[in-house]
């Protein structure tokens, strides 16, 4: 199956130019081809996906179109409920956990006539930025990154079409720049996590994933919205986030970024850089001036990774131990995740509300800043996807030496702390053949707006277009 986006598929659907059956079957082809080494799926729907590409044919010969989204083969993280199918989770302390009913975002895609034709791997409860065992499709002996891991190795190596992820510190966003594909973490509360097995409460979100922007604003017009099931969820303006990529703002083109201000942050904030990320962030700016938008200076402080984990792990902590599974199913947990759950439990009420505070005072800080812009434009990642032997181990990035899964922290957690809309694109490869991220961060509620960005940079460039071969470095 050659590269095809959502809505090109779209397209060949509506015009009866090819079946739903046939566009199933030729993503059930590319799993089976593919997925012995990637190990992106750890269920696929086989049966139930070709039973829902019958009915929605029946449903297309009746004149009844759901949306773009009809027919569309779309994974789904094993951290979200998907209706009799088994949620692990990625743990063996669920095993044995069958869904009794669909998370809500994965109806709001069965409503949109979306087909699911699998559910995806996960790091452990999502704790964790590698989700073993899957590998990168770009090169098999690279992390695909997480927790998303899944969900993006999926889409690289097109065996689905679009894909949903979580993020809780970056779990879209780092798949999406180690795999060369595109996520949407939107607005904290814009998107339900009802049906959602729950990392930390107050830091998690539930976003698109697709090969370009216009993909995920195609997913993104399904899921987005207000569910009186999420005592998280917010209500926010109405979403139409695809149909303004078409049409573009009044008085201006769909392609033009013109009267558009982008806020590049200080070194203070980003630094160590891969010299070849550096290097295609400012190459990726000097694209976005072409388009029409004046690029200004935004100066913030960057808030510490002790501060995103004193308020993640003991949420994380509390999680499992209302669920029961902390006590009763201890010995099911991996290692690492077990002992991070543990260390969760013993950081102090006082620690906790003064990261809350902390918490506050940088999100009103950085919003102040981004006043004058319109998104911010930075890395998603420091460095291309690490190998898997680095795994948690200290690395070298531009001569300073950090932990590999802080670095990979390090420029997305900051907004999962502040709740504001950021999305991953491609914006290059390294000398190894390996995808570069590019970050653009909004205003609350503005997806629209870092989508527009992201869909006229992809107008400009062809990095979203590559398809990954898999092969061993």
């Amino acid at each position: 199956m050659p590269y095809t986006s959502i809505r090109e598929a779209a397209e060949e659907i509506h015009s009866g130019l090819i079946t739903p059956a046939e566009l199933v079957l030729e993503t059930l082809e590319r799993i089976d081809a593919l997925d012995a080494e990637i190990h992106a799926y750890v269920t696929v729907m086989r049966e139930q996906a070709l039973a829902d590409a019958e009915r929605l044919e029946r449903e297309l010969r009746t004149g009844l179109y759901r949306s773009p989204l009809h027919g569309i083969p779309v994974a789904i993280k094993d951290l979200i409920a998907v209706k009799d199918v088994r949620l692990a989770a990625g743990s063996k302390v669920l095993a044995d956990n069958i869904a009794r009913e669909d998370a809500t975002v994965v109806e709001l895609l069965r409503k949109a006539g979306a087909i699911i034709i699998g559910k995806t791997n996960t790091h452990e409860f999502a704790y964790g930025t590698y989700t073993p065992p899957t590998r990168n499709p770009w090169d098999l002996s690279r992390i695909p990154g997480g927790s998303s891991g899944g969900s993006a190795a999926a889409l690289a190596a097109n065996m689905c079409l679009g894909a949903l992820g979580t993020d809780t510190g970056g779990s879209i966003r780092i798949p999406a720049a180690c795999c060369g594909v595109t996520g949407l973490k939107p607005t904290y509360g814009r998107v339900s996590c009802y049906g959602v097995i729950p990392l930390s409460w107050s830091l998690d979100h539930t976003g698109p994933m697709g090969r370009g922007a216009e993909d995920c604003a195609i997913l993104f017009d399904a899921i987005a919205g207000y569910d009186p099931r999420d005592p998280n969820s917010v209500s926010g303006p109405p979403v139409g986030a695809s149909a303004s990529l078409i049409a573009g703002p009044e008085g201006r083109g769909a392609l033009s970024l013109q009267g558009l201000r982008l806020g590049v942050l200080p070194d203070a904030f980003v630094a160590p850089l891969d010299a070849e990320v550096r290097t295609a962030w400012q190459a990726a700016i000097l694209v976005l001036k072409e388009a029409g938008a004046e690029v200004v200076n935004v100066d913030v402080q960057r808030p510490t990774l002790e501060t995103y984990r004193t308020i993640q792990m003991p949420e994380a902590s509390l999680a499992h131990m209302q669920n029961g599974w902390l006590v009763e199913r201890s010995q099911d947990y991996s290692a690492v995740t077990h002992a991070r759950l543990l260390a969760g439990q013993k950081i102090t009420a006082v620690d906790y509300l003064q990261a809350q505070q902390t918490r506050r005072a940088f999100s009103s800080s950085l919003r102040a800043a981004m006043y004058p812009v319109d998104a911010l434009v930075l890395p998603t990642i420091p460095m291309p996807a690490i190998q898997v032997a680095q795994i948690d181990q200290d690395i070298r990035v531009d001569g300073a030496t950090e932990n590999a899964t802080a670095a990979l922290l390090r420029l997305t957690m900051p907004f999962n702390l502040a709740g504001l809309p950021a999305i991953s694109l491609p914006c290059g490869f390294s000398s190894a053949g390996l995808p570069i991220g590019l970050q653009l961060v909004g205003k609350p509620f503005e997806e629209t707006m870092i989508l527009r960005i992201a869909h006229a940079y992809q107008q400009f460039t062809d990095w979203h277009t590559q398809n990954a071969q898999p092969r061993r470095s």
